[in-house]
């Protein structure tokens, strides 16, 4: 393999949403034997800076489930919702009342309206089911005390707005929202829908995953898809699992993913299992 495509949540961090330490000697090592190195995340990319650190070496990154796709510094191409297609949005967050954050591809985020954080808090600061992740436990404690998440209004433009994420404290009310969203946010209007964890729901632009950000990526690099190696744990990994030339599930891994990846790590994304798989297949 000439390439290496890292998912971050579940796969490079743990589920504290924590960067290993010695990971990034690792994957020093898998760079210096001549691997290109990948990040193909939910994330945007300025959150990508905040995760992962600034001496990793990265040569690409595929963000927001494929809708910004950078080669190194430099953007290739940038996927955002309408106007009209986030005015949909919020309008059907607050008629059932789900908490909402939205990401920008230049600034990140996320982003919350001030008039919708009533209705919010009445969910981040219930007592979480048993379900709820530990790092989205995290999420809520610095969503509830952020001075930059809740804004008046936006000052920046609103047509790159590149990603919504809602969640809940309860599973019964993001499952709700979930089929909701499979009702009413259909492809032919436009969206993607994504679960990541049983607790939150993602859309972005349909049509743009991380499977077609990833094309994009290589066609730059002058690789081809047959020599990269993905590696994931959740639905929005599905896309370039089906593509890559092998995919490799973490044992924290969704079911419907690992059934569709090549092998799966040993040890969970808690257990280093990324770092202990590229020493065992790569060094």
């Amino acid at each position: 393999m000439k390439a290496i495509a890292l998912d971050l949540d579940g796969t490079v961090l743990n589920n504290a949403g924590e960067f290993p330490d010695s990971l990034r000697d690792t994957l020093q090592a898998v760079h210096d034997k001549g691997i290109k190195i990948i990040i193909a995340t939910g994330r945007s990319l300025p959150m990508i800076h905040k995760k992962v650190p600034h001496d990793v070496p990265v040569d690409g990154y595929v963000g927001a489930s494929g809708m910004t796709v950078h080669h190194g510094d430099t953007l290739l191409s940038r996927t955002a919702f309408t106007e009209e297609q986030v005015d949909f949005v919020l309008s059907q967050v607050r008629e059932h009342e789900i908490h909402y954050e939205m990401t920008t591809s230049e600034h990140g985020g996320p982003y919350t309206f001030k008039e919708d954080r009533a209705y919010a808090e009445k969910d981040l600061t219930q007592t979480p089911d048993a379900t709820v992740l530990e790092y989205e436990n995290i999420g809520t404690a610095k969503t509830l005390n952020s001075t930059e998440q809740w804004v008046d209004t936006l000052d920046i433009n609103r047509s790159d707005i590149i990603k919504f994420y809602f969640f809940s404290n309860s599973k019964e009310k993001i499952d709700n929202w979930a089929a909701l969203l499979q009702e009413k946010f259909t492809t032919d209007a436009g969206y993607q829908i994504y679960r990541t964890s049983d607790h939150n729901s993602e859309i972005m632009v349909y049509g743009t995953d991380k499977g077609t950000g990833l094309v994009t990526l290589l066609e730059e690099m002058n690789l081809s898809i047959d020599d990269v190696h993905a590696f994931g744990d959740s639905m929005n990994d599905i896309p370039m699992f089906k593509i890559a030339g092998k995919a490799t599930a973490m044992a924290n891994g969704k079911e419907d993913v690992k059934a569709i990846a090549d092998d799966v790590t040993e040890f969970s994304c808690d257990e280093d299992g990324l770092e202990q798989y590229l020493k065992t297949h790569y060094l």
